[in-house]
């Protein structure tokens, strides 16, 4: 415990394959940092109203300082866990901790927010009647849905992304160039893009501005899910940045683009109310022309990349509870596998019920899961930039494939990229701004926090490791290591002696979800007819099964009996290995039968000999 550096070996395992380009790479991230537009626009629109596009590309600009951090802190570390890796190698566990945790509650969000999004842009396809409790039970649905997917296992497919991606950026642009030539009226834009300006109906009151672009920060957030895949990425030291920068350029142009072209053809407080759900659909089903076909389709392209969004927030989970897993700031069972379809089914689970609490929780509100959105993206946010800073400062000499632009100076090598200072600030402030005005974000956010700190130090003083130091985890290859694999085991039942084998048996079939059977060998002497007349050993058979199902049902476990006649124990037992699918034989005696009995030692020497799979002899 007081080992600050304390070291933590493990096995060394196959590393995951590094498959993805810039292009999947930047799919990805469009998909989860895009997905926002169809829900923030309005939230931005109800506080910043004229000045939404104002507020957009100042949230545009802190997401580009924000990506340009990742940019940095990923090629250094192209390994999963985003912001709770990068504070891991600044600062120490607990930081760590805190920075994952908070990001945790990001992805949380991100299935909640994005998932509840999708049902007011499937009315424009398939109508059907609104209410707050059909909006939350279809939003659950749809999460209970991807859950089930990603149990079985079905992999997320890149380039399946990147034609999504591309679809819905030509969509947008054709929105934005087919409103350039025909409606868009940029003098009455401009003239109302005016803050604190008393009388003008669009115009906001800095305090109501600065909420705006808050909001605005919402639409930009899961930048992380593109460095959640470096360890998959080919050429991360170039793949990564230049994906950054793509979804930097396409990300603000459309998002600024989108909005002016909103407020061309509908109020802001329109925006902000009646299609505070659905702004993008709410636009296009405004435009004086071809509205009818253009909200349908923009509905469809909503759904589907929403949907993507909230599945690549589940995924995000799994990955970051593994990280983290690893470095036993979260309990292992985190990522336990599902035996069948090698799943972390238990992360999965606990994820997505958190989300549908969440929403259940926010009362058919997207304002309230904005709120606590912007909780958990800020403090992961705050702790990437810091990272870097603290990281240039104490190791300036460390490589860095990718350097942040526009650095500052600090003598003895040592520099600050401005783009990680200005972003520190901005998301440490609108992180303040959540706490100050929004007491739901604030008080569930906290909560969160609390919750987790305290399971925390729990399972860190549990385990007896360091909770303020740092924890070193080697690799140690050991290559004739093989995961063990049972599926059913053979069990010998006694009529008398110990049941430490059977116990032994139950205890391996639970551990491995294996099928159990126990056999009882009535064995035949030579001198005999095979189906001799056995009465007593018959019934003294029937009663060492009984008491191998009674041991059984004490482990939960539903047990075959064997009753079985044969010359020897040892045949016996070969000739039910060769007949059925056995990978496990359990065998015991007591010491003093071990020694008495010297052909019962032959007959499980020639078992342990002969048996072709593995072989569990307990003695006791």
């Amino acid at each position: 415990m007081s080992d600050p550096q304390r070291r933590v070996f493990h096995l060394e395992k196959k590393s995951l394959k590094r498959v993805l380009g810039a292009a999947e790479l930047f799919a990805v991230g469009y998909g989860d940092v895009g997905s926002s537009i169809y829900y923030t626009l309005g939230l931005t629109a109800l506080y910043a109203l004229g000045a939404t596009p104002i507020a957009l590309a100042i949230a545009g600009f802190v997401f580009m300082c924000t990506a340009l951090t990742y940019a940095e802190m990923a090629t250094t570390f192209p390994e999963p866990g985003g912001s709770a890796t990068f504070s891991r190698y600044a600062f120490n566990d607990l930081i760590s901790f805190i920075a994952g945790w908070g990001l945790l509650l990001d992805y949380i969000l991100t299935i909640a927010i994005s998932a509840f999004a999708i049902p007011p842009y499937i009315q424009y396809l398939i109508p059907f009647p609104s209410s707050v409790p059909i909006h939350i039970a279809i939003t659950i649905a749809i999460i209970i849905g991807l859950y089930v997917v990603n149990l079985i296992g079905v992999h997320h497919s890149g380039r399946l992304s990147l034609i999504l991606a591309i679809i819905t950026i030509l969509s947008q642009a054709f929105l934005i160039l087919i409103a350039a030539a025909t409606i868009l009226n940029l003098p009455f834009i401009i003239s109302h893009l005016r803050i604190n300006v008393a009388g003008a109906d669009w115009s906001p009151n800095w305090w109501e501005f600065l909420k705006g672009t808050a909001m605005a920060m919402v639409a930009y957030t899961g930048i992380e899910s593109i460095t959640q895949l470096a360890a998959e990425t080919k050429k991360p030291s170039i793949a990564i940045p230049r994906s950054i920068k793509w979804a930097i350029v396409t990300l603000v142009t459309l998002y600024f683009g989108v909005s002016v072209v909103g407020l061309s053809v509908i109020s802001p407080q329109e925006l902000g109310t009646t299609y505070i759900d659905d702004p993008v659909a709410g636009i296009v089903a405004h435009f004086p022309f071809g509205g009818k076909w253009l909200a349908p389709w923009f509905g469809l392209i909503a759904a589907i990349i929403l949907l993507i969004a909230a599945n690549a927030g589940l995924i995000g989970c799994s990955r970051l509870s593994f990280s983290m897993g690893e470095y036993y700031q979260v309990p292992h069972f985190f990522y336990k596998l599902h035996s069948l379809f090698r799943t972390p089914y238990l992360s999965l689970a606990v994820f997505s019920s958190l989300a549908c609490l969440v929403v259940i929780l926010s009362g058919g509100q997207m304002l309230f899961l904005a709120d606590l959105y912007n909780f958990g993206a800020q403090i992961a946010f705050f702790f990437a930039h810091l990272s870097l800073l603290v990281l240039r400062w104490k190791k300036p000499d460390m490589q860095r494939p990718f350097k942040a632009p526009f650095n500052i100076p600090l003598g003895k090598n040592r520099s600050w990229p401005l783009t990680a200072v200005i972003g520190a600030v901005a998301t440490f402030l609108v992180w303040l701004m959540v706490i100050i005005t929004k007491p739901d974000g604030r008080n569930l956010g906290f909560i969160w926090m609390f919750l987790g700190t305290a399971m925390y130090f729990f399972y860190r003083r549990k385990k007896q490791i360091t909770i303020m130091g740092s924890l070193s985890i080697e690799k140690v290859k050991i290559p004739e290591y093989h995961p063990m694999h049972v599926k059913h085991i053979l069990v010998s039942a006694r009529w008398l002696g110990n049941t430490e084998a059977l116990q032994t048996a139950c205890e391996l079939a639970k551990s491995f979800k294996a099928k159990i059977t126990a056999v009882h060998v009535i064995e035949i002497p030579p001198s005999l007819p095979i189906n001799a007349p056995m009465l007593k050993r018959e019934e003294e058979g029937e009663v060492a099964l009984q008491r191998a199902e009674a041991v059984a049902r004490e482990y939960n476990l539903i047990i075959d009996l064997k009753l079985v006649r044969a010359r020897s124990f040892e045949g016996a037992i070969l000739d039910l290995l060769s007949s059925s699918d056995c990978d496990m034989v359990v065998v015991g005696a007591r010491n003093k039968e071990m020694k008495q009995q010297e052909s019962f030692a032959k007959e499980v020497q020639k078992l342990l000999k002969d048996a072709p799979c593995r072989v569990l002899f307990c003695k006791s």
